[in-house]
């Protein structure tokens, strides 16, 4: 699927320059167009299906998809071999259900809400729309803008295709923040050369195209961190309901996991090569003991938890997979096995503010810790350094880097579910990644 979105063009006759949608989708492709989109908003529906029809055909020889905008039922009649669809469209379940499970769909994302959402369903990709403002689509919600864009492609589990203000000028910083695609209107249409414009774009399209190391590693542990949302920790968390024995055992094993962790963030502060790197590591291990020991200390006191507990066959696991992989001496390994500690918690703590009754809700203080901006911005940062290490690593440094992820990852999953039922389960599910990735 991603190399189909890389040059991905939605058809406008209006900015043709009088030219039929044959030649331009004719030029386009041989130019390098992946895939094609007929958006026609004001043909009836007669009109759309001839228009389609012709298209198609015009496709066959080169096997460019042909996705329709909007019209399931267009679609359908056509055999097209997909849909693209907005927030205010069908609804995607009901677009799948008549689809069928072979061909694509793909779904407009305008904020933050809507990606994460997104992640929810089983699209074939995310249109993030607009990146920037521009005169061919104007009833769209504000733009992401660059570092919007960046925000949402580490964040999407799905492939993305940037929407808004693609041309020559913007391809480039827009396939470097991880996009594997740009949806492109006017810049191929209102061309006076559509085959060397369209060749021009899929230059630099291929030349800046990059898979960031967390944009992979997110999307493999998506299982995993799917299944953190349905935990029933994580659902009694959100609406209050989590019995307050349940929640007391989920603070006696963090206050033990979090003094070994913070001592190995120092550590890791330690390992930096970059000054700035290494006081952002410092800051994050001071401010992190500090607002959570306060945190802990609150909830506590306010619910009088005894703190007298022996950590945990999982508590001692996951402080043991970190340990070893700080002894290492590598950085590389050590913030991979350190980082799902912050980045799921943070996309947690997101997620939870989403859907959370905080009105009354016993768990307000945990729920606004993990979910404040200043920690998103911080995790945010990490991501940032973690990427730019990978892209300098070899290969088999980039293969441990994702083992210890996943597995400190899975340790996350356990930690919550231990949280809830103690010793009452069994949690051998954490000695092996299989069936998890």
């Amino acid at each position: 699927m991603k190399d189909l979105l890389k040059l991905y063009l939605v058809t406008d006759r209006e900015l043709s320059r009088g030219r039929s949608l044959e030649e331009v989708v004719s030029d386009a492709v041989a130019g390098g167009v992946t895939m094609v989109q007929l958006r026609e908003k004001e043909a009836s529906t007669g009109e759309f299906v001839d228009l389609a029809m012709r298209i198609k055909e015009i496709l066959r020889p080169s096997g460019v998809p042909l996705i329709i905008n909007d019209r399931v039922d267009v679609a359908l009649a056509v055999d097209a071999e997909g849909v693209h669809i907005g927030q205010s469209d069908m609804p995607y379940e009901m677009a799948r259900r008549l689809l069928g499970p072979d061909k694509i769909i793909g779904l407009s994302v305008e904020n933050m809400d809507d990606l994460i959402r997104a992640n929810d369903l089983d699209v074939d990709y995310v249109g993030i729309s607009p990146v920037y403002g521009t005169p061919t689509k104007t009833d769209t919600a504000e733009p992401f803008g660059l570092e919007g864009l960046k925000e949402a492609v580490k964040l999407s589990i799905h492939p993305t295709v940037a929407i808004g203000g693609m041309n020559k000028y913007t391809a480039e910083d827009v396939m470097s923040a991880g996009c594997d695609g740009i949806a492109v209107v006017s810049a191929i249409s209102s061309a006076e050369y559509i085959k060397e414009a369209s060749s021009e774009l899929k230059s630099i399209v291929d030349i800046n195209s990059r898979e960031s190391w967390c944009q992979q590693i997110w999307r493999a542990s998506n299982r995993i961190y799917s299944k953190i949302k349905e935990l029933e920790f994580i659902i009694g968390l959100s609406d209050g309901s989590l019995d307050m024995e349940i929640f007391s055992r989920y603070i006696g094993q963090d206050e033990i996991y979090l003094g070994q962790y913070y001592r190995n963030m120092f550590a890791l502060a330690d390992m930096m090569d970059d000054e700035s790197d290494k006081q952002l590591f410092l800051s994050f291990a001071q401010s992190g003991m500090e607002g959570e020991k306060a945190m802990h200390e609150l909830l506590i006191e306010k619910y009088g938890m005894d703190m007298n507990v022996k950590a945990s066959a999982i508590t001692t696991g996951y402080n043991d997979l970190i340990q070893n992989a700080i002894n290492t001496g590598n950085k590389y390994y050590a913030l991979a096995v350190m980082l799902p500690c912050m980045w799921i918690y943070n996309r947690i703590g997101l997620h939870i503010l989403k859907i959370a009754q905080l009105d009354n809700n016993p768990y307000k203080e945990w729920i606004l810790e993990y979910g404040n901006e200043e920690f998103s911005t911080g995790v945010n940062r990490v991501l940032e350094i973690i990427d730019a290490w990978a892209d300098e690593a070899d290969e088999e440094t980039v293969k441990e880097m994702n083992r210890l992820y996943l597995h400190a990852a899975l340790y996350e999953y356990a930690f919550w579910d231990y949280a809830y039922y103690g010793d009452a389960k069994s949690y051998e599910y954490t000695e092996s990644l299989e069936g998890w990735i």
